[in-house]
């Protein structure tokens, strides 16, 4: 086991506090509709990272109302999906349709979600 940095350990005091301090909460839900592109880029952001504030044991990111996915909406989902996993919470995709899905490929997205393919 390699040491830990002083960032990654007090990351990691952190989030056992915050684990202590708040129940885990077994599933969050969130859903988009629309366009997940650049213009929306930073909500997206700052609506998972406020689902992931309650540390849930899985977060579901429901896009079956999402019409369309760019590579810079696809950036934002993957920063989600490595802070998820940071502190330990699963993050599943679902409801992609066959365009959202492709996208998810195309950009590798689909590889770091939680071994499911984002199906409908």
């Amino acid at each position: 086991m390699t040491p830990m940095s002083p960032v990654e350990r007090v990351r990691h005091r952190s989030l056992t506090l915050l684990r202590r301090l708040r129940p885990r909460r077994e599933h969050a839900v969130v859903r988009f509709r629309g366009d997940l592109t650049a213009d929306t880029v930073i909500d997206t952001h700052r609506v998972l990272r406020a689902a992931l504030r309650d540390v849930p044991a899985v977060l579901v990111v429901d896009l079956s109302r999402v019409t369309h996915l760019s590579p810079d909406g696809a950036m934002a989902l993957l920063l989600a999906v490595r802070g998820a996993r940071a502190q330990g919470t699963r993050m599943e995709v679902t409801g992609a349709h066959a365009r959202v899905a492709a996208t998810m490929r195309q950009t590798g997205l689909e590889r770091y979600l939680s071994g499911h393919p984002p199906a409908r």
